[in-house]
């Protein structure tokens, strides 16, 4: 298991057009303690170190991190089993991080960074018509390719990089990915196009998380962050407006979850949040669930 102060999985809508600019928000003006249900209390074992989460088809869709098998899994939405299997035959599972999806694709992040050193960072994109029912399959991945404009030291470096991630998300044809910054606990934004590729990245926007793991969003611009430091668990809702990506800033105290770690969030269609995590010494791998109702 690979120990993860900082990460996370996201689908956020910014425009390409925004100036970068930096955001001193702290924890925000409006701040809630919650305790999350549990809503699945144990996963099945084969996704002890599940990292990312979204709901498609009527399943959550997770994989292992770094060192996993090259395969994403269904999962059954009350029971956590395993349904489905699918393995992207043409790839490996170096440090997959994160993923994400469209009305057509599901996204894989091999963006993981740990020692700041890799030049081989991209995104595996996979057609959902190819997903069938069987219990187990083999489909080929198309790979979108980048690297960071901005980063010039590649030493080696354990968890003292700017440029880990472990974050994505698509809006509107595009995908964009936050940076773990384990030096500074900032996170920056960089997008490019969700086609094959490719890609140099500067910067967007950037905020000071002080710890962070995922994040999914709505249609309409508001979106989640989840994340822990030192092992405390938190969360932030945002809305993004016009050049503000930022905006509207609430955070949430997740201490309750005090020694999880946090490694994927979504929304689901009625706007309730589910949280996962991996295995550790206090908690199984499982699911938590925050009603609409109850965020601030």
């Amino acid at each position: 298991m690979v120990l993860k102060f900082i990460s996370f999985i996201v689908l956020i809508p910014i425009l390409f057009v925004c100036n970068f600019q930096n955001s001193n928000n702290g924890k925000g003006s409006v701040n809630k303690a919650l305790v999350p249900e549990t809503y699945i209390g144990l996963l099945d074992s084969t996704i002890n170190e599940n990292s990312g989460l979204i709901i498609w088809n009527n399943h959550f869709w997770t994989f292992n991190d770094s060192g996993g098998k090259n395969e994403i899994y269904g999962l059954d939405l009350k029971t956590g089993s395993i349904r489905c299997t699918v393995q992207l035959s043409n790839v490996r599972n170096i440090d997959w991080e994160d993923i994400a999806q469209d009305k057509d694709y599901i996204y894989i992040g091999e963006t993981g960074n740990n020692f700041g050193t890799r030049h081989d960072q991209k995104i595996y994109r996979i057609r959902k018509k190819e997903i069938n029912s069987k219990p187990y399959q083999k489909i080929n991945a198309d790979s979108i390719c980048f690297n960071y404009a901005d980063q010039t030291d590649f030493k080696a470096a354990l968890r003292q990089t700017s440029y880990d991630c472990e974050a994505l998300f698509s809006f509107n044809d595009s995908l964009f990915i936050f940076t773990k910054d384990w030096l500074h606990f900032k996170t920056k934004v960089y997008g490019f196009p969700a086609k094959a590729g490719n890609y140099s990245l500067q910067p967007i926007d950037s905020f000071n998380v002080d710890g962070l793991t995922g994040a999914d969003i709505l249609p309409d611009g508001r979106f989640a962050l989840i994340g822990y430091k030192d092992y405390h668990s938190m969360a932030w809702l945002f809305e993004k407006k016009d050049n503000k990506f930022f905006s509207n800033l609430k955070f949430i105290d997740l201490g309750m979850l005090e020694n999880a770690q946090t490694e994927g969030i979504c929304f689901s269609k009625k706007e309730d949040i589910f949280i996962s995590c991996e295995q550790t010494t206090n908690y199984p791998q499982q699911i938590w669930k925050i009603s609409k109702e109850k965020l601030p």
